[in-house]
């Protein structure tokens, strides 16, 4: 199986489950008994650890803070992955979601300024023997730094795979990427429309990207490229499960099966069924609780 190289924003996710049986006597707010707390990786370390979990062989490019949160994500990271850090700076992003009540977030997680130097040879090595890139922008700054989008910009011409999962905070793909994934809001961000296929093609222009495939949640993904009939797939029903980190498993899904050298359309069929597959089987809280053996592979 090829490797696939991840580039993007690690945050710290924290799952706080417990009962509500009672709330507070001067404001009248719940009062949430803690039974269970649980981390697991977020944002794009999530998209390198479920790659890794399906027995992809992973590399990490990330910014990480020298504090104790960045810490503990770094060893969640490196139980399955292989990690590049360069350093980053104002405290490393946290989220916290208490029972379905609330998420508390803390730390903003941006690259240092000399991150692009720090990563720069290890990113270069890593993208000369990998069969596809996954980019999964959190919007903290590690898709937009300059050393960065070079370096993927020279993997694009020289004909690397190179899916690229957008953020609303985040840059613009570099151009010629193979698929970009903006899901239905972030494509109506870029581009307004009503239909998928009307406002993919629109963000491919915008991009200049060889293709785009929009996410519609449930409903599937939507497939446009430059020339010919867009194509519609439909996502398998699924009961139940967490639907967060499903595009995660969708941008991943997709990397990968590109890696192996199926084509576009057949790669998002298989990315849709992977996301799908993901949810099923309780989406990321499940995939928290799962054990170390599990998820080191």
């Amino acid at each position: 199986m090829n490797g696939v190289l991840v580039v993007g924003d690690a945050l710290l996710d924290v799952d706080v489950t417990g009962r509500v049986e009672r709330t507070t006597p001067d404001a009248g707010l719940p009062v949430l008994d803690v039974t269970d707390e649980v981390e697991r990786p977020g944002g794009a370390a999530l998209a390198a650890a479920l790659l890794a979990e399906s027995g992809v062989p992973v590399t990490f490019v990330t910014a990480l803070c020298a504090d104790d949160a960045g810490r503990r994500l770094h060893t969640l990271i490196s139980r399955a992955v292989e990690v590049v850090v360069g350093p980053g700076e104002g405290g490393t992003v946290v989220k916290t979601r208490l029972a379905g009540l609330a998420r508390v977030d803390r730390g903003d997680g941006r690259p240092a300024p000399r991150f692009g130097v720090a990563v720069d040879a290890r990113l270069k090595a890593a993208l000369a023997d990998v069969g596809a890139v996954l980019v999964s922008d959190y919007g903290r700054g590690v898709a937009a730094d300059p050393t960065v989008r070079a370096a993927l910009a020279a993997a694009v011409r020289a004909g690397v795979p190179v899916v690229w999962d957008p953020h609303p905070r985040g840059p613009a793909p570099v151009p010629g990427v193979t698929v970009a994934t903006p899901n239905l809001a972030e494509a109506r961000a870029v581009a307004p429309g009503r239909e998928p296929e009307q406002v993919g093609r629109a963000v491919l222009r915008s991009w200049s990207a060889e293709a785009v495939a929009v996410t519609c949640g449930a409903q599937g993904a939507v497939l446009v490229r430059a020339v010919g009939a867009a194509v519609a797939v439909a996502a398998p029903r699924v009961s139940g499960g967490d639907p967060c980190g499903a595009g995660d498993a969708f941008a991943g899904g997709l990397a990968a099966a590109l890696a192996d050298g199926l084509p576009c359309p057949d790669a998002v069929r298989h990315a849709v069924r992977h996301a799908a597959a993901f949810v099923g089987r309780g989406g990321a809280g499940a995939f928290a609780s799962r054990p170390a053996a599990v998820l080191s592979g």
